[in-house]
């Protein structure tokens, strides 16, 4: 099972995000850093089942910044029923 990590008071904008993501989860280099991107490579492309840790996500959930795409992770958790698992720490 794939887990990747995501420190979001380490994180300073979506494209450090979209960053981390291609570098943990072996996206094409070409990934388009955008939510649509992220929904694709989420829903479509990404080994599953997989494990996101997500450290210090409430805070940045009500950032303009972070909030859309905690958002879509957790859509994207409920669309796979199970598959794409979110655990947020801090």
């Amino acid at each position: 099972m794939l887990t990747l990590h995501f420190d979001f008071q380490t994180l300073p904008d979506r494209q450090a995000f979209y960053r981390a993501l291609v570098q943990q989860s072996a996206a094409a280099d070409d990934f388009g850093n955008n939510l649509d991107a992220l929904w694709d490579w989420l829903t479509g492309g990404m080994a599953l089942p997989a494990t996101l840790v997500l450290q210090h996500a409430e805070d940045a959930s009500v950032s303009a910044e972070f909030a859309p795409v905690l958002a879509l992770l957790e859509e994207a958790q409920q669309q796979l029923a199970g598959e794409l698992r979110l655990v947020r720490k801090g």
